[in-house]
């Protein structure tokens, strides 16, 4: 599974869709859990990918990521309330929230360790985040005009399929 779109699918949005139906994820929660990724993602880039990178994709994932946070805070909950809600979330006595942090930390570890082995910096093109924020924008109205949980978490999931399969992720030797 060496492409990266098959990785960056089951991460960012086969997880999230069996939570939907499995754990009764909430938008919310699906929004949580992709901010924390991105997050994570964008930081390590800033720190490690940097000289790889235009300014452009240097504030295309934080841009992203301050757009994610937007939808929470626009889906109707605090986002401190809905922040703490997803940590302390329980399934089967064993707080979700405290479990996808450190396995989103472990996934980056594993990229980190894949990029040294084989010498190569793999990141998301700028054609990517735009596509993703593109979706999100829409996503904003529908979450305005249509309060839909279920359907804003189908969405937001459909935005993230869309863009990682239609789009090339930028591979540089080091």
């Amino acid at each position: 599974m060496t492409d990266i779109r098959i990785q960056r699918l089951l991460a960012e949005v086969l997880l999230p869709l069996i939570g939907v139906f499995a754990w009764n994820w909430s938008f919310d929660f699906i929004c949580w859990f992709y901010a924390i990724d991105l997050f994570i993602n964008a930081l390590v880039s800033l720190i490690r990918h940097r000289r790889f990178h235009n300014s452009m994709g240097l504030i295309l994932p934080w841009f992203e990521f301050i757009l994610v946070i937007l939808l929470i805070d626009l889906s109707g909950n605090n986002c401190w309330d809905s922040w703490k809600n997803f940590l302390t979330y329980k399934d089967i006595g064993i707080a979700q929230g405290y479990v996808l942090v450190p396995l989103v930390l472990v996934n980056e570890w594993m990229r980190w360790k894949l990029e040294r082995r084989t010498n190569q910096v793999t990141f998301a093109s700028n054609q990517t985040y735009l596509l993703k924020i593109s979706g999100f924008i829409i996503l904003v109205f529908f979450i305005i005009l249509i309060e839909a949980p279920l359907g804003a978490s189908l969405i937001f999931l459909g935005v993230l399929a869309f863009a990682n399969l239609f789009s090339k992720s930028i591979v540089i030797m080091k």
